[in-house]
């Protein structure tokens, strides 16, 4: 029973991971609407995280020391994971932001295949069809923007998926075997030290209140977001946590539409349903380890 419940509160914070993260794009386009950029964000957010969970950390008593044996892989996990978002904002600047997306989101495929590979997971049919299935809902839902080819953006997006699928795989290895908010704390603090390069760019806050409130809202979100990642990922497998995040461009395309007004045509609208349907079958679809 106790694995049963592990497994739906696994599940919940997957789905509150992909809602979070989702709605860090629309709140960081009304952001850069009103004069701030991605480095801003990137740097608040790493900053902001590292901060607040430094201070859980303390106020709980539970310290900051991690086992020598688990500092290569936490190690590598920031890496991975604050490289592949660096990646990410390369691409979605040399590519349609749509395409960047689509390419970056083949990681819970790259998750899957290796699982399959390691036979960490029984393969079957069902399973292929499902992350198949969410793919292609994908790819309908983000269709229809205008085509940006660029061959270093399509290599940076790819990069991101890979550092995306690492994080997924090496955390659902360590996650278990530490606290959340541990891990939560050594990745963003990882993450702040790498974002000081990119600093060289230059720092542009938001200048009116609405991009303020968007770039406050947007760490506020992103704080749950990665801890509830950490959080699914010490319960479930790393194939079924990376498959539910494919949730977060859907949230992201509805958010937009409701609070930018975007458009949705009726081929993306097919694409939005086909992930959604998708998402809520895979809760009943048990995977078995080989």
């Amino acid at each position: 029973m106790l694995g049963l419940s592990q497994r739906y509160s696994g599940m919940i914070f997957a789905l509150v991971t992909a809602c979070g993260l989702g709605a860090i794009t629309t709140l960081a386009k009304i952001s850069y609407n009103d004069g701030g950029n991605a480095i801003s964000l990137v740097l608040v957010r790493f900053f902001i995280s590292t901060l607040v969970f430094g201070l859980l950390l303390f106020i709980r008593r539970e310290g900051f020391n991690v086992a020598r044996a688990q500092r290569p892989s936490l190690l590598l996990i920031g890496l991975f994971w604050s490289g592949g978002m660096y990646c990410y904002l390369i691409a979605v600047e040399t590519l349609a932001v749509s395409l960047a997306v689509l390419i970056f989101y083949t990681y819970p495929l790259l998750v899957l295949v290796y699982s399959i590979a390691t036979r960490k997971l029984s393969t079957s049919t069902a399973l292929i069809g499902l992350f198949i299935a969410a793919f292609a809902g994908l790819y309908l839902a983000l269709s229809g923007s205008e085509l940006k080819l660029d061959i270093s953006g399509i290599l940076f997006a790819a990069l991101a998926s890979c550092g995306a699928a690492f994080t997924f795989i090496r955390g659902a290895r360590v996650a278990p075997t530490m606290s959340p908010l541990l891990m939560t704390f050594w990745v963003n603090a990882a993450g702040l030290v790498l974002i000081g390069p990119l600093l060289l760019d230059g720092i542009a806050l938001p200048a009116a209140a609405d991009g303020t409130i968007a770039l406050a809202l947007a760490t506020l979100f992103y704080l749950v977001a990665i801890l509830s990642q950490f959080e699914a990922l010490a319960r479930l497998p790393a194939t079924r946590a990376a498959f539910l995040l494919n949730l977060e461009p859907v949230v992201s395309i509805l958010l937009a539409r409701l609070v930018l007004g975007e458009s949705l045509s009726l081929l993306q609208a097919s694409g939005v349903i086909l992930v959604i349907s998708v998402i809520i079958l895979s809760l009943r679809f048990k995977l078995a380890s080989a």
